[in-house]
C-alpha cells in the first residue's frame, strides 16, 4: 500500500469502481429529480446515513414528489456479487431521501426478503429513469454500492485506521488513531472478522500474506516492535527476512463466518502498513543486556524477599523458642512448688503428733497447732 491514510474502505472502493453514481441527464431543476447524485461514504453503521448529495445539496427532508423510474438492488458477497435483483419501486412511486442504515435495512422487509446483514456483503442499488416513455433496464442512470456494517459505530469499530507515526523500531513505537481518535490503550470491545498479514520486502509490489485467521480483533493501543515480532511468529513468517525498508501490512475483513474464509484477499475492510526498522547488532546487544539486567535485578529482588522472609521467620522462631523456654521454666517451678512436702503439728489433749505430706492434714480428732 501507499500511505496508511489510504486505508479507509479501499477494498470497497475497488469492488464498486463501477458502482458509483453517474451524472443524470438534466430533466428538472427540482433536486427530487436530480441531475447529479454524489456520495460521501461507502459504508454505514446503525444510526448513520450515507450523506447523499442531490445536485450538490443535502435534502432537508425526504422528497414528496416522485422521480419517474424503477429502483432495484442486489445484495451479495463483496468478492462475488451474485444475487436476486429486487424491485423496490415502479415508475410512479420512487421518492428520493438520504439512505440511513435503518432505511436500507427496511428495504429488505418492504421487498419481502429476509437477509442476514454482514459487513462482508455489499448492496448494489440501481435506479433506471424513464426516458421518452421507456426504461432501459440494461443502462442504470444511477448506481450505488452500500456496505451495511451491523457493528456499533465508534473508534473500536473503525472505518479509518491511522498512526501517529508509520515507523516502528526497537526505540520507536506508535499509537493507533481510530476514526481520528488517538487510542493509547486497547479497546475493551471486539471487532469480529478475519485478519491476514505479512511482510512487503523492499522494492516489492506484492505481499505474501499469512493464512487467514478468524478473530475477535481488538483495535487501539501502542504498537511496538515486539508486537510485530509476535505477529510474525504467530503467522509462521520468518522474521529474519525483515530488513531496513521492509513493511508490515495487516488486512482486516470485518464480519463473515469462521467457517467461510474470504476468497478475495484484496476485498478487505481495512488495512494498515507500517515501515519497519529492524534492530542493529548494537541495539540487539543493548536490548539483551537490558533484559539480562532486568532478569538479574528481578532475581536479586526475589532473593532479597526470600532472605528477608527467612530472617523474619528466624526472629519469630527465636521468640517462640524463648517464650516456650520461659513458660516451661515457670511450669516446672510451679510443679516443683506444688510437689514440695510440708510438716504440720497436730494436738489432741496432751498428745502431740507431727504430719508430713504435700498437703498435710491432721488426723481425725486432732487439731492443727
Amino acid at each position: 500500500m501507499g500511505s496508511i491514510k489510504k486505508s479507509i474502505w479501499v477494498s470497497v472502493l475497488a469492488l464498486v469502481a463501477s458502482i458509483t453514481f453517474q451524472p443524470i441527464a438534466a430533466q428538472a431543476a427540482d433536486i427530487c429529480v436530480p441531475d447529479k447524485i454524489e456520495v460521501t461514504k461507502f459504508a454505514i453503521h446503525p444510526g448513520q446515513s450515507m450523506g447523499l448529495q442531490f445536485n450538490g445539496q443535502t435534502l432537508a427532508a425526504p422528497c414528496t414528489t416522485t422521480d419517474p423510474g424503477i429502483a432495484r438492488f442486489v445484495y451479495g458477497d463483496r468478492d462475488d456479487l451474485i444475487g436476486e435483483s429486487v424491485i423496490l419501486a415502479d415508475s410512479n412511486s420512487w421518492k428520493w431521501k438520504d439512505f440511513t442504515y435503518e432505511y436500507v435495512v427496511s428495504l429488505f422487509k418492504d421487498a419481502g426478503k429476509e437477509q442476514i446483514i454482514d459487513a462482508q456483503k455489499v448492496l448494489s442499488f440501481h435506479f433506471y429513469r424513464i426516458v421518452n416513455g421507456t426504461v432501459d433496464l440494461n443502462n442504470a442512470v444511477a448506481t450505488l454500492g452500500i456496505v451495511l456494517d451491523p457493528t456499533p459505530a465508534g473508534p473500536c469499530h473503525p472505518d479509518l485506521v491511522d498512526y501517529k507515526s508509520d515507523i516502528i523500531s526497537f526505540t520507536k513505537s506508535s499509537v493507533q488513531i481510530l476514526n481520528g481518535i488517538e487510542t493509547g490503550t486497547p479497546c475493551t470491545i471486539y471487532d469480529p472478522g478475519w485478519i491476514a498479514f505479512g511482510i512487503i520486502e523492499p522494492g516489492a509490489t506484492t505481499i505474501k500474506l499469512s493464512r487467514l485467521y478468524f478473530d475477535k480483533w481488538v483495535w487501539g493501543g501502542e504498537i511496538r516492535y515486539e508486537w510485530i515480532e509476535t505477529m510474525l511468529s504467530y503467522g509462521e513468517i520468518d522474521s529474519s527476512k525483515v530488513v531496513k525498508g521492509s513493511k508490515f501490512e495487516l488486512r482486516f475483513f470485518r464480519g463473515g463466518k469462521p467457517e467461510v474464509a474470504p476468497s478475495d484477499l484484496d476485498a478487505y475492510t481495512l488495512a494498515f502498513t507500517l515501515n519497519l526498522e529492524p534492530p542493529t547488532a548494537a541495539e540487539i546487544a543493548a536490548a539483551k543486556a537490558a533484559a539480562d539486567k532486568i532478569i538479574a535485578d528481578e532475581k536479586a529482588a526475589a532473593d532479597k524477599v526470600i532472605a528477608d522472609k527467612a530472617a523474619a521467620d528466624k526472629v519469630i522462631a527465636d521468640k517462640a523458642a524463648a517464650d516456650k523456654a520461659a513458660a516451661d521454666k515457670a511450669a516446672a517451678a510451679a510443679k516443683a512448688a506444688a510437689a514440695k512436702k510440708t510438716t504440720i503439728t497436730c494436738v489432741k489433749g496432751k498428745v502431740t503428733k507431727k504430719v508430713t505430706a504435700v498437703k498435710p492434714v491432721c488426723p481425725k480428732g486432732y487439731k492443727k497447732k
